[in-house]
């Protein structure tokens, strides 16, 4: 059987794991929040430098989007030798 102080001991040990853990947490948290606001600043910038350009790319982007997205949602085309076996018989 377990003593209270070892009980005691193994409960102070697993607080302090879990406030260990808490504390990576919040601090993975606030670099991904710096991160992510330096990212938005950088892009904004570039944007206002060249907005053609930006568009351009968020088109090109959107368009690649798409077509990865709906690969395999939409019926095979018939070839070109389909046509020419139905209409030439």
């Amino acid at each position: 059987m377990m003593d209270r102080n070892a009980s005691t001991e193994a409960e102070g040990a697993i607080q302090n794991a879990a406030g260990q853990v808490k504390d990576a947490a919040r601090s993975v948290a606030d670099n991904v929040a710096t991160a992510s606001s330096a990212a938005y600043d950088e892009g904004s910038e570039l944007v206002a430098k060249a907005p053609g350009s930006a568009l351009l790319l968020a088109g090109i982007v959107g368009f690649a989007l798409g077509v990865i997205l709906t690969r395999g949602s939409q019926p095979p085309r018939n070839t070109l030798q389909k046509y020419y076996d139905r209409y030439t018989r």
